[in-house]
């Protein structure tokens, strides 16, 4: 049976070899008016553009403590509006199921309850429409959650994320990407205090655009603030990612995405019960109007970018 560290292997294995083709140079696209790796096609009755998905997630967090972790499915819906000047903004969320055969991790829940999550996403973008350039966006996130880690309880948080790069070559995009925890949830379980916040995060990030439309990116960095665990230090050692999308017809999609963070070891628990992981993957139906890629610029969040710190889990 695989473990998660092999999965990840895999899955990033696969993101990094999508396809063999590469974008042209403006000069030889096959669309004169800039964007060589655009798909312009429109559907005039629908000025904005949607993207409907199902998917299968399996994922762990910090709050899971000596708990296996979550495996379960959810759908997402994305809408995005263009803007002059090449702006855009987008509003979508997820909302997933997971632990199907019921969780024990908690005495005092019934065990028959499901792990019910859901992702909140507003956004607004700048993308270069000529191939070449800077690509930038922000996002606010917010995660809700019921029976959520190893004592089952409630917390919603929030963060800001945001994304910056630039594009040379037509294909190739390198750049920062990062989230800052805003608020901290408190919660209480058997007269236990618990807090909950979104990891601070700053990743550096290399993406390469396919003529098919698809695209691979890869990621690496760190948390950079302190961890709600310790006295001192961060959440956790780095972190580590990626994400693919792949169009398998016009308006279906593959897509996917994996993270990592390291854990740390304190004088109550081992890295194995403080690192997070996460791998996704999904089937995507878009239509109304398109115009750049199979998905849009700023990601929905999810579970490899949205990771979560406690103080307590073990």
């Amino acid at each position: 049976m695989f473990n998660r560290s092999s999965i990840f292997s895999l899955f990033l294995f696969s993101a990094l070899n999508l396809s063999a083709v590469d974008c042209s140079n403006p000069s030889n696209s096959e669309n004169k008016d800039c964007k060589p790796c655009s798909a312009k096609f429109h559907d005039s009755w629908c000025p904005v553009e949607i993207d409907l998905s199902l998917a299968v997630d399996d994922f762990r967090s910090l709050p899971e403590g000596s708990w296996e972790g979550n495996m379960g499915a959810f759908t997402s819906a994305n809408f995005k509006a263009y803007l002059p000047q090449d702006f855009a903004v987008q509003l979508g969320g997820s909302y997933g199921l997971y632990d199907w055969g019921g969780r024990s991790s908690t005495p005092s829940k019934n065990s028959s309850s499901l792990q019910q999550q859901g992702f909140i996403t507003g956004a607004a973008t700048r993308e270069n429409p000529c191939g070449w350039g800077v690509n930038a966006g922000i996002a606010y996130d917010w995660m809700l959650n019921k029976n959520f880690g190893m004592f089952a309880v409630n917390p919603y948080i929030d963060q800001l994320r945001g994304q910056v790069g630039y594009v040379f070559n037509g294909s190739d995009e390198l750049g920062v990407w990062g989230t800052y925890g805003i608020r901290t949830s408190d919660k209480e379980s058997e007269e236990l205090p618990l807090k909950f916040r979104g990891i601070s995060q700053a990743n550096l990030f290399y993406c390469h655009y396919f003529k098919n439309n698809s695209y691979g990116m890869i990621w690496g960095g760190t948390p950079y603030r302190r961890g709600l665990m310790y006295t001192s230090g961060r959440p956790g050692r780095y972190t580590i990612g990626t994400r693919f999308s792949a169009p398998l017809a016009h308006c279906l999609s593959i897509n996917g995405h994996a993270a990592y963070m390291g854990g740390r070891s304190t004088s109550t628990s081992s890295k194995s019960q403080n690192y997070a992981a996460n791998v996704c993957f999904s089937l995507t139906y878009s239509f109304g109007y398109r115009k750049v890629m199979q998905t849009p610029y700023m990601s929905l969040a999810d579970n490899s970018n949205f990771l979560v710190d406690t103080n307590q889990n073990f």
